[in-house]
């Protein structure tokens, strides 16, 4: 089966990037280097492809209440301009995916979901609707006309300034605004998935090879780095930051993902009660290595002999020089500063408990 391309796979081909299978997309997983790169995102800038996410609208009189009954964030605490980290759960209480929702205004939301759960979330939704009984509502998937361009690092603000002007050093984070740009339409907010300053621009598929062009142009200056998913991954990794298929799934209980911070138990919304009364038995934590070794997802700890979880997501951080990594593991020995032990092929290998954001904010 033929890969999916975004309007900017040629623009990745132009740079020599390295394309990889990603979620049926290809995608460039580096360009140079992915420590490189990862490392430049910290001290710089970096430029990612970011097409590949799905953009689903939710619009109508009851869309609010609708989003409200899915998601176990208070999605009603965010004004026009806004934009909130959030789950869709199944009545299971599991994650069907996580999300970025922005509040358009107007009963209008933007609901910005993972690429492998594109097709899935949007059925879904159309599921949920049929089911309920709010009327007045309509969902509408955009992804395939959507380009999403996600500029991050340190010096991106002065990149965004130099294209935009300098009012766009006053966008605050998980904060965004709609405005022409050369007659077009776009988005921009300023968030990303790196744990640093940064902006997401979405805008129509044709109008998105130019706006890539001028932030290369103006990015020159400020050291910019074109990036792949390779450096992504490590910079999502060291800000602590789940990835679908990773760290949660349809199965993963939000308060054993440690994302109770988004789930809020006096509101009403799908799977709360299996929530509420599923005894929580493992949690997410983050581990440092000893020793020199890289653990992969999948990878079984242990504490004196015994399995007690098993790593979800492991690299090595160029930015911290230390070897980490993402784990689900019995509650019992999951606090800060436990040592366990990694199997990686026919080795054991010691490594530290930790929070899991690496980088930013304990």
């Amino acid at each position: 089966m033929e890969l999916l391309k975004t309007p900017l796979y040629e623009k990745h081909v132009d740079n020599n990037a390295h394309i990889v299978d990603f979620s049926g997309w290809a995608l460039p997983v580096e360009y140079s280097s992915i420590l490189k790169e990862a490392k430049a995102v910290r001290s710089t800038c970096g430029l990612f492809d970011a097409s590949h996410m799905g953009e689903i609208y939710v619009k109508g009189k009851d869309a609010l209440t609708f989003l409200q009954s899915l998601t176990p964030n208070d999605i009603s605490i965010t004004k026009k301009g806004q934009l909130q980290y959030n789950l869709f759960l199944n009545d299971k209480g599991g994650i069907v995916d996580d999300l970025m929702i922005y509040n358009l205004g107007e009963n209008n939301f933007l609901c910005v979901v993972n690429a492998s759960n594109t097709d899935k979330v949007y059925n879904w939704l159309k599921t949920k609707k049929q089911e309920s009984k709010y009327a007045n509502l309509e969902i509408i998937n955009e992804s395939g006309s959507t380009s999403l361009l996600s500029l991050q690092g340190p010096r991106a603000v002065f990149v965004m300034e130099k294209i935009f002007g300098a009012g766009i050093k006053n966008l605050k984070y998980m904060r965004f605004t709609e405005l022409s740009f050369k007659n077009k339409q776009i988005i921009i907010s300023r968030s990303g998935y790196t744990g640093e300053d940064g902006f997401e621009i979405y805008c129509n598929n044709a109008f998105a090879p130019l706006v890539w062009d001028l932030i290369l142009k103006y990015g020159k200056e400020e050291g910019l780095v074109l990036s792949g998913l390779g450096a992504r991954d490590v910079l999502r990794i060291e800000a602590g930051y789940p990835l679908y298929g990773h760290e949660i799934n349809d199965e993963t209980n939000p308060l054993e993902a440690s994302l109770g911070w988004v789930t809020k138990i006096k509101k009403d919304f799908i799977g709360k009660e299996k929530i509420n009364n599923k005894r929580i038995m493992r949690k997410r934590v983050g581990f440092v290595m000893e020793e020199r070794a890289i653990a992969r997802q999948g990878y079984p700890i242990l504490a004196s002999g015994k399995i007690i979880g098993e790593v979800t997501s492991g690299t090595y951080s160029p930015n911290l020089n230390q070897f980490i990594g993402m784990a689900y593991i019995e509650s019992a020995f999951s606090a800060v500063g436990h040592f366990v032990d990694i199997k990686i092929r026919d080795k054991f290998y010691k490594a530290k408990i930790t929070n899991f954001n690496f980088i930013g904010k304990k």
